[in-house]
């Protein structure tokens, strides 16, 4: 028999629970093995231990409270955030939006129309038909803003799904791991 074997038969040997056949074979190691002979020593110390310890006296009322808070407190981080996904994602997007607005107004000289558009609203329907007359000609160029910045949009999606599954979990495991000396 090897120690591999033998040691998760000792604490059902203590307790005379093993087979006849199965605990003449640990015996026979235990003869052999001055190892598993040594943990036995101790799995016996840890035996006598427990049977001379006393239980307590009461419990308190709120026990299982107190130990429920007490893991919860050890699984859980302190003061770790984290941040909602899609609310970030929606800022990403409005600002982009407003960021190719704001270029292809000044590549198209729609500066006036459109602060015309935002700062009147007596002449609203006036102002957006000049930014849509104006618009018209660049409307090309304005197809493909909007498809770049749906493209840049669908990567970084693309990026973030593929960090959070495979990045995340490595940098865990490292960061897990300490600084190494």
């Amino acid at each position: 028999m090897r120690c591999s074997s033998c040691e998760p038969l000792l604490d059902a040997y203590l307790e005379a629970t093993l087979r006849p056949a199965q605990s003449r074979q640990v015996v026979t190691h235990l003869h052999d093995c001055s190892s598993c002979q040594a943990l036995l020593s101790e799995l016996r110390v840890i035996d006598a231990l427990l049977h001379t310890a006393s239980p307590p006296a009461r419990f308190e009322a709120d026990f299982t409270a107190g130990v429920l808070e007490a893991a919860q407190a050890a699984v859980a981080p302190p003061g770790r955030h984290r941040i909602a996904l899609w609310p970030s994602l929606l800022a990403y997007l409005g600002v982009a939006w407003i960021v190719a607005a704001i270029v292809l107004a000044r590549r198209h000289d729609l500066g006036v129309p459109l602060a015309g558009l935002w700062q009147t609203q007596a002449h609203g329907l006036a102002a957006l038909a000049a930014v849509i007359r104006t618009v018209a000609p660049a409307t090309p160029l304005a197809a493909a803003a909007v498809t770049a910045v749906l493209l840049i949009d669908f990567l970084l999606l693309c990026a973030m799904f593929y960090g959070y599954r495979h990045l995340r979990p490595r940098l865990a495991v490292y960061l897990a791991r300490g600084p190494r000396t």
